[in-house]
């Protein structure tokens, strides 16, 4: 055998014993801060159980993963609102909904003030938002300047707030102080204040420097939540767009499965199945 030959058969050899490289593919799932820790979770073992699909996940809003999802920057646009007639007409109608888990608005308030204040009425609380009370005395609380914290536009968790305390997922807090971009920036601010309020999802209530009230004598717990006894609840979506893919699906089935669905329960949220 020449040389030529034999290095030609060597190669071949090569190519045979060598198994082929697994090339898996990506998802991408990006939007509400909400949703965030069910998909987060749900990703991480998700991709532990298989090796055909990695599951990437990203906050940055509802209206992010709207577009993202609309325009494909993503595989799958996280929401904890329905789309708006206003994306459907600057879009397109294409969007497919899952319903993955249900979830409450709990308005929070700093440690300090939640000594005295445990309660408020909606009309209260649309009155501090809206700028026309704005020291805790005026609600049974200490003489303290009262810091309103709110989420910026594009927050599923705003709309739902704004549209079940004044009526209108447009309405403006007018005594608003401070805009944050996340769940867990709310959260931060809040335990880093003394005198604050402001709303969060179920799932990122605990720690003893933030504080849920009742509205009118309701606490949000799952239970008033799935009950509908509490007034600011909501659905947590996915969505994808056009025809959702084979991937897509596989990670949507496996959320709404048994144990995607104990998922959602651990991160304290209400499950849906």
């Amino acid at each position: 055998m020449n040389k030529k030959k034999m290095i030609f058969s060597i190669f071949l050899i090569a190519i045979l014993i060598v198994p082929a490289v697994h090339s898996a593919e990506v998802l991408t799932v990006t939007g509400s801060s909400t949703v965030l820790p069910i998909a987060a979770k749900c990703a991480e073992v998700f991709n532990e159980k298989q090796s055909d699909i990695i599951v990437q996940v990203s906050g940055g809003g509802s209206g992010h993963g709207i577009e993202a999802v609309a325009t494909g920057k993503a595989d799958i646009g996280m929401a904890s609102r329905e789309v708006k007639d206003s994306e459907i007409n600057k879009y397109g109608d294409r969007f497919i909904e899952d319903t993955i888990a249900k979830d409450g608005v709990a308005v929070v308030v700093s440690s300090e003030i939640h000594k005295k204040v445990q309660n408020l009425t909606k009309e209260q609380i649309k009155m501090i938002f809206d700028g026309k009370i704005k020291n805790w005395k005026e609600v049974g609380g200490p003489d303290r300047r009262i810091l309103v914290v709110v989420r910026k536009s594009g927050s599923g968790t705003r709309d739902t707030f704004m549209e079940a305390i004044f009526g209108s997922s447009k309405a403006e807090a007018r005594g608003k102080y401070i805009e944050t971009s996340e769940n867990s920036e709310m959260k931060t601010v809040i335990t880093q204040s003394d005198n604050a309020i402001g709303y969060l999802g179920l799932g990122y209530l605990g720690g003893k420097e933030v504080k849920a009230i009742s509205i009118d004598g309701v606490l949000p717990t799952k239970e008033t939540v799935k009950d509908g006894t509490y007034p600011i609840a909501r659905s947590l979506y996915l969505y994808t767009w056009g025809k959702t893919s084979l991937k897509e699906g596989k990670f949507i089935d496996f959320i709404l499965s048994e144990e995607g669905q104990n998922i959602v329960k651990e991160e304290g949220f209400v499950s849906v199945r």
